[in-house]
Parts: C-alpha cells; structure tokens; sequence
C-alpha cells in the first residue's frame, strides 16, 4: 500500500471499479465546499471502467492532488499529494465512507475553524 512520503503508485492504489456518476453526484452534494477547495483539472484514468479519479485542489492547508479510490470494502481510499505525486496524507487501512468523503477532504484541504458552517 501507498505510505507517506513515496510517489503515489495508481495501479497499487487502485481496486475496484467506480460508477463515476454516483462520485460526481457526491462531489456536487458538497456544494461551496468543493468550491472552496479550488477544485479543478478532474482526471480519470480510463474513460470506461475507472478505478481512479483525481482533481488538482488549491486550499488554505493543501495544494496539490486529491487521488480517490475504491476499495475492496465498498470505501474511499483518499490521498493527498504533491503535484509531483509525493504522499502528504492519507486515509487509513480500512478507507472512508461516502458520507464522510466530503469532511474529510475539506478538513485537510481547506477548513479553518472561523470558517462558519
């Protein structure tokens, strides 16, 4: 698996296969907070059955890429890098849920505590 401080390795990564409409609709559902963050350049790694995505983000704690997975538990692999693709952060062994996709980008990407919800 990936650890901190190495260059991102996509195919070590990468699991499953991921319906990108349902990840685009999550990634709409957060609104100004995906907004905030500066999102742009949204890559995949193949057009049809993608196992990657990727968006460059330009947030108050992060400036880099936001790499997301699916794994093999149906949850979100997350990983914060450079944009030469060095590792900053990462979620853990056992990955996120979709409701926690959003909040735990925008923790490590951009949000600050006067920031008012």
């Amino acid at each position: 698996m990936n650890q901190i401080g190495e260059v991102i390795d996509t195919k070590e990564a990468s699991c499953r296969e991921m319906y990108l409409p349902d990840l685009q609709s999550l990634l709409r559902c957060g609104g100004q907070i995906v907004c905030s963050w500066g999102a742009h350049n949204y890559t995949v790694d193949k057009k049809y059955q993608p196992k990657m995505f990727r968006m460059t983000v330009q947030g108050h704690h992060h400036r880099g890429h936001v790499y997301i997975f699916l794994n093999g538990l149906d949850l979100f692999d997350v990983y914060l890098t450079t944009n030469r693709g060095t590792i900053k952060k990462r979620t853990d062994e056992m990955g996120i849920y979709n409701d926690q996709l959003i909040d735990w980008i925008d923790e490590r990407v951009e949000r600050i505590p006067e920031y008012v919800r």
